[in-house]
Protein backbone atom coordinates (compact mmCIF):
# COMPACT_ATOMS: atom_id res chain seq x y z
CA UNK A 1 0.00 0.00 0.00
CA UNK A 2 1.10 3.44 -0.84
CA UNK A 3 2.07 5.43 2.23
CA UNK A 4 2.80 9.17 1.01
CA UNK A 5 4.64 11.03 -0.98
CA UNK A 6 6.12 14.39 0.75
CA UNK A 7 7.75 17.20 -1.54
CA UNK A 8 10.60 19.09 0.59
CA UNK A 9 11.53 23.08 -0.50
CA UNK A 10 14.39 24.94 -0.42
CA UNK A 11 15.63 22.68 3.02
CA UNK A 12 11.95 23.04 4.53
CA UNK A 13 9.77 20.43 4.22
CA UNK A 14 6.21 21.04 2.74
CA UNK A 15 3.75 18.12 2.94
CA UNK A 16 1.25 17.97 -0.38
CA UNK A 17 -1.25 15.08 -0.48
CA UNK A 18 -0.54 12.80 -3.34
CA UNK A 19 -2.62 9.98 -2.03
CA UNK A 20 -2.42 9.12 1.77
CA UNK A 21 0.12 10.75 3.98
CA UNK A 22 2.03 8.34 6.32
CA UNK A 23 5.08 9.45 8.11
CA UNK A 24 7.22 7.07 9.85
CA UNK A 25 8.62 8.01 13.44
CA UNK A 26 11.98 6.82 14.48
CA UNK A 27 12.69 5.39 17.96
CA UNK A 28 15.54 7.87 18.50
CA UNK A 29 16.35 11.25 17.78
CA UNK A 30 18.60 11.10 14.73
CA UNK A 31 21.16 13.28 14.15
CA UNK A 32 21.46 16.68 12.40
CA UNK A 33 22.49 16.34 9.22
CA UNK A 34 25.56 17.53 7.43
CA UNK A 35 24.81 19.59 4.61
CA UNK A 36 25.21 17.07 1.53
CA UNK A 37 27.36 17.67 -1.59
CA UNK A 38 25.22 19.38 -4.38
CA UNK A 39 24.96 16.11 -6.82
CA UNK A 40 23.89 13.54 -3.80
CA UNK A 41 20.23 13.60 -2.84
CA UNK A 42 20.38 14.34 0.87
CA UNK A 43 18.88 10.75 1.67
CA UNK A 44 21.98 9.97 4.01
CA UNK A 45 23.09 12.19 7.17
CA UNK A 46 26.77 12.72 5.98
CA UNK A 47 27.93 11.97 3.08
CA UNK A 48 32.07 13.47 4.04
CA UNK A 49 32.40 9.85 5.88
CA UNK A 50 31.98 8.06 2.22
CA UNK A 51 34.94 6.47 0.44
CA UNK A 52 35.32 4.62 -2.76
CA UNK A 53 33.94 0.86 -2.41
CA UNK A 54 36.25 -2.04 -3.89
CA UNK A 55 35.54 -4.53 -6.52
CA UNK A 56 32.94 -6.67 -4.93
CA UNK A 57 31.37 -4.00 -2.95
CA UNK A 58 28.78 -0.56 -3.77
CA UNK A 59 30.43 2.60 -5.38
CA UNK A 60 30.24 4.71 -2.04
CA UNK A 61 30.68 3.05 1.45
CA UNK A 62 31.26 3.53 5.51
CA UNK A 63 31.66 0.94 8.06
CA UNK A 64 32.20 2.14 11.62
CA UNK A 65 35.30 0.76 12.96
CA UNK A 66 34.38 0.49 15.98
CA UNK A 67 30.96 -0.91 15.40
CA UNK A 68 30.67 -4.82 17.47
CA UNK A 69 28.89 -6.36 14.65
CA UNK A 70 28.65 -9.87 16.60
CA UNK A 71 26.17 -7.75 19.13
CA UNK A 72 23.82 -7.85 16.25
CA UNK A 73 21.39 -10.79 15.41
CA UNK A 74 17.95 -8.57 14.46
CA UNK A 75 16.43 -6.39 11.54
CA UNK A 76 14.25 -3.56 11.99
CA UNK A 77 13.32 -2.44 8.02
CA UNK A 78 12.42 0.59 7.56
CA UNK A 79 10.23 1.14 4.35
CA UNK A 80 12.12 2.07 1.18
CA UNK A 81 11.88 5.26 -0.15
CA UNK A 82 12.04 6.92 -3.56
CA UNK A 83 13.54 10.12 -4.29
CA UNK A 84 13.47 12.33 -7.92
CA UNK A 85 14.30 16.07 -8.46
CA UNK A 86 11.94 18.38 -9.17
CA UNK A 87 7.92 19.25 -8.08
CA UNK A 88 5.73 16.36 -8.66
CA UNK A 89 9.01 14.60 -10.60
CA UNK A 90 7.44 11.30 -9.57
CA UNK A 91 4.27 11.69 -11.38
CA UNK A 92 5.22 10.94 -15.01
CA UNK A 93 6.38 7.28 -13.17
CA UNK A 94 2.85 5.17 -13.56
CA UNK A 95 1.69 4.83 -9.83
CA UNK A 96 1.52 0.94 -10.23
CA UNK A 97 5.06 1.17 -11.16
CA UNK A 98 6.27 3.67 -7.80
CA UNK A 99 4.53 0.88 -5.72
CA UNK A 100 5.86 -2.38 -7.47
CA UNK A 101 9.74 -0.87 -7.11
CA UNK A 102 8.87 -0.04 -3.45
CA UNK A 103 7.17 -3.55 -2.32
CA UNK A 104 9.86 -5.51 -4.99
CA UNK A 105 13.11 -4.08 -3.69
CA UNK A 106 11.52 -4.54 -0.03
CA UNK A 107 10.69 -8.49 -0.51
CA UNK A 108 14.16 -8.39 -1.84
CA UNK A 109 15.99 -7.23 0.99
CA UNK A 110 13.49 -9.27 3.71
CA UNK A 111 13.90 -12.43 1.96
CA UNK A 112 17.51 -12.07 2.08
CA UNK A 113 18.18 -11.05 5.57
CA UNK A 114 15.34 -13.43 7.20
CA UNK A 115 17.06 -16.09 6.37
CA UNK A 116 20.02 -15.22 8.94
CA UNK A 117 18.09 -12.54 10.89
CA UNK A 118 14.50 -12.00 13.26
CA UNK A 119 12.40 -9.05 11.68
CA UNK A 120 11.32 -7.14 14.64
CA UNK A 121 9.17 -3.76 14.75
CA UNK A 122 10.67 -2.09 17.95
CA UNK A 123 13.71 -0.91 18.91
CA UNK A 124 16.18 -2.99 21.28
CA UNK A 125 19.22 -4.70 22.49
CA UNK A 126 21.07 -6.13 19.50
CA UNK A 127 19.06 -5.08 16.61
CA UNK A 128 19.85 -2.65 13.22
CA UNK A 129 17.63 -0.07 11.92
CA UNK A 130 18.38 -0.10 8.03
CA UNK A 131 16.81 2.36 6.09
CA UNK A 132 17.19 2.57 2.48
CA UNK A 133 16.07 4.59 -0.27
CA UNK A 134 16.02 4.84 -4.33
CA UNK A 135 17.05 7.91 -5.59
CA UNK A 136 17.51 10.24 -8.59
CA UNK A 137 18.09 13.49 -6.85
CA UNK A 138 20.28 16.43 -6.01
CA UNK A 139 20.12 18.18 -2.91
CA UNK A 140 20.99 21.88 -4.29
CA UNK A 141 18.17 21.15 -5.91
CA UNK A 142 15.27 23.49 -4.70
CA UNK A 143 12.12 20.74 -4.61
CA UNK A 144 12.15 16.68 -3.88
CA UNK A 145 9.71 15.19 -4.34
CA UNK A 146 9.59 12.13 -1.89
CA UNK A 147 7.61 8.84 -1.87
CA UNK A 148 6.95 6.89 1.37
CA UNK A 149 5.67 3.30 1.39
CA UNK A 150 4.07 1.66 4.40
CA UNK A 151 5.69 -1.61 5.53
CA UNK A 152 5.25 -3.32 2.61
CA UNK A 153 3.16 -6.22 1.40
CA UNK A 154 5.94 -8.91 2.30
CA UNK A 155 5.19 -10.41 -0.97
CA UNK A 156 6.74 -9.53 -4.24
CA UNK A 157 4.07 -7.68 -6.80
CA UNK A 158 1.63 -9.76 -8.93
CA UNK A 159 2.28 -8.13 -12.05
CA UNK A 160 4.96 -9.81 -14.85
CA UNK A 161 8.16 -9.02 -16.10
CA UNK A 162 7.09 -7.52 -19.22
CA UNK A 163 9.12 -4.10 -20.58
CA UNK A 164 9.48 -1.34 -18.32
CA UNK A 165 7.29 1.44 -18.85
CA UNK A 166 9.51 4.22 -20.71
CA UNK A 167 9.07 7.36 -17.39
CA UNK A 168 9.84 4.67 -15.17
CA UNK A 169 13.24 3.33 -17.41
CA UNK A 170 14.11 6.71 -17.22
CA UNK A 171 13.71 6.47 -13.71
CA UNK A 172 16.10 3.95 -12.78
CA UNK A 173 18.85 4.52 -15.16
CA UNK A 174 19.86 7.70 -13.25
CA UNK A 175 19.03 6.22 -10.14
CA UNK A 176 21.31 5.17 -7.26
CA UNK A 177 20.27 3.26 -4.21
CA UNK A 178 20.99 4.42 -0.65
CA UNK A 179 21.15 2.91 2.49
CA UNK A 180 22.21 3.13 6.38
CA UNK A 181 22.44 0.69 8.93
CA UNK A 182 22.48 2.54 12.82
CA UNK A 183 21.73 1.24 16.29
CA UNK A 184 18.58 0.83 16.55
CA UNK A 185 18.72 1.88 20.46
CA UNK A 186 21.79 4.20 20.68
CA UNK A 187 21.27 5.26 17.12
CA UNK A 188 25.05 5.12 16.55
CA UNK A 189 25.77 4.90 12.41
CA UNK A 190 27.22 1.26 11.72
CA UNK A 191 27.78 1.98 7.83
CA UNK A 192 26.05 3.49 4.82
CA UNK A 193 26.89 3.42 1.24
CA UNK A 194 25.69 4.95 -2.18
CA UNK A 195 25.38 2.68 -5.13
CA UNK A 196 25.24 3.56 -9.05
CA UNK A 197 24.75 1.20 -11.87
CA UNK A 198 27.91 0.61 -13.40
CA UNK A 199 28.41 2.31 -16.96
CA UNK A 200 29.68 -1.60 -18.51
CA UNK A 201 26.18 -2.98 -17.34
CA UNK A 202 23.40 -2.13 -19.68
CA UNK A 203 20.05 -0.47 -18.06
CA UNK A 204 16.88 -2.45 -16.68
CA UNK A 205 14.50 -2.88 -19.81
CA UNK A 206 12.05 -5.33 -18.41
CA UNK A 207 10.67 -5.80 -14.76
CA UNK A 208 12.75 -9.32 -14.82
CA UNK A 209 15.92 -7.45 -14.89
CA UNK A 210 14.81 -4.92 -12.61
CA UNK A 211 14.06 -7.35 -9.74
CA UNK A 212 17.09 -9.86 -10.31
CA UNK A 213 19.05 -6.73 -10.15
CA UNK A 214 17.06 -6.13 -6.71
CA UNK A 215 17.44 -9.79 -6.00
CA UNK A 216 21.59 -9.19 -6.64
CA UNK A 217 22.03 -6.39 -4.51
CA UNK A 218 20.46 -7.62 -1.76
CA UNK A 219 21.94 -10.94 -1.40
CA UNK A 220 24.85 -9.18 -1.53
CA UNK A 221 23.79 -7.03 1.26
CA UNK A 222 22.80 -9.77 3.56
CA UNK A 223 26.02 -12.20 2.86
CA UNK A 224 28.14 -9.29 3.88
CA UNK A 225 26.21 -8.63 7.17
CA UNK A 226 26.02 -12.40 7.72
CA UNK A 227 29.91 -12.66 7.54
CA UNK A 228 30.36 -8.84 9.74
CA UNK A 229 27.89 -10.61 12.39
CA UNK A 230 28.73 -13.91 12.12
CA UNK A 231 25.13 -15.23 11.65
CA UNK A 232 24.88 -18.76 10.85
Amino acid sequence: MLGGMTSRMAGARAARVWLLLLLVAGGCARPKPVAPPPDMSGFLDDYSLLREGGANDVHLIYRNPKADWRAYNAVMLEPVTLWRSGRRSLQPVPEEDLLRLVTDFQHAVRTHLEKDFRFVDQPGPGVMRIRLGITDAHASDPVLDVLTASRGTGRPHPAGSGALNPETRRFLESAAIEGEIRDSQTNVLLAEGVDRRRREIPASETWGQVDRAFDFWAERMSAKLERRTGAP
